[in-house]
């Protein structure tokens, strides 16, 4: 699979996440199997640890439409607010998707992508060197959680470290290419589906919302996890009520993506031993659940 590997790479050692020298051991690895569950016992229990990678996208610049935090926003606040495990870090990287509108780019803003895929390896590589000073023999997996764009972005993401392994920020290897456990957690992912979009054996489970009620061409949900659940039951893909912001959060009356939020939290938190999130209230009054007509609002 060579999936813009030599322009991802040169990307992250533009960025400085990833040193010239090391190319040539990367673009040399072979593809390894991932078996094990994504679960992170208490740091006194084990050396297992979670990086929580959050890719955002929200509409704030938008003329209309939603104005709230997006869910992903929710979930950072959330983690950085309540956990305090040593075994949890966490990254986040937000794109303005009515201001840096990738769809009326020639390469549907694949290179402004690729700035934000490695500006996430640099936190992910910062949290990686930091865990293997204190215990050189920490397992790190990681959990991605992305919405709108920010889960196209997710995946092409888990494909990054697949290829890369775990990196210091001094271009260290703390772990090699395919062996790092994954988990996708996707909101209403849109944007453009490369043909080359393949997920690595080492993302070994996954669910996915879709919404089943946006109406506009270029906001319709991906098939990043397929449709329902996979033959071998490790991913899931479920629609929803809702326009792209009713799944992926944003709005005031927001019914739709405070339920669709805690369907996601409930995936979360299957993969720790102890929560890591606390579902929402769901409110009762129905003028909360109502499915907005993005086709009206313009961006």
């Amino acid at each position: 699979m060579q999936w813009k590997h030599a322009t991802l790479i040169a990307l992250l050692v533009i960025a400085g996440a990833v040193p010239a020298w090391s190319q040539a051991s990367l673009a040399s690895s072979r593809t390894g199997d991932s078996t094990k569950p994504v679960r992170v016992e208490s740091p006194q229990a084990s050396g297992d640890r979670l990086f929580v990678a959050l890719f955002d996208c929200s509409w704030k610049n938008a003329r209309k439409g939603p104005s709230e935090p997006t869910t992903v926003a929710w979930i950072r606040q959330r983690l950085t607010r309540d956990a305090k495990q040593a075994s949890l870090g966490i990254g986040y990287v937000a794109t303005d998707c009515a201001r840096d509108n990738w769809l009326t780019l020639p390469d549907h803003g694949q290179v402004f992508a690729g700035t934000r895929l490695a500006a996430m390896y640099k936190q992910l590589a910062a949290q990686s060197e930091i865990w293997m000073r204190e215990d050189h023999e920490a397992r790190i997996s990681l959990l991605i959680v992305g919405g709108s764009w920010g889960a196209l972005q997710g995946a092409e993401f888990s494909m990054m470290v697949d290829v890369l392994g775990l990196h210091s920020p001094t271009g260290e290897i703390l772990a090699p290419p395919h062996q790092t456990q994954q988990a996708l957690a996707l909101l209403a992912p849109t944007g453009y589906l490369p043909p080359e979009l393949r997920l690595p054996s080492s993302v070994i489970s996954g669910f996915q919302l879709d919404a089943t009620d946006e109406l506009r061409p270029d906001f319709q949900s991906l098939p990043i996890l397929g449709k329902g659940r996979s033959s071998d039951g490790r991913f899931l893909s479920l629609p929803v009520p809702g326009s792209l912001s009713d799944v992926c959060g944003g709005y005031r009356l927001n019914g739709l993506s405070t339920r669709a939020a805690n369907l996601l939290i409930e995936y979360i938190n299957r993969l720790s031993t102890t929560p890591l999130l606390r579902e929402q209230p769901e409110p009762d009054d129905s003028r909360m659940n109502v499915v907005h007509r993005s086709q009206e609002e313009g961006t």
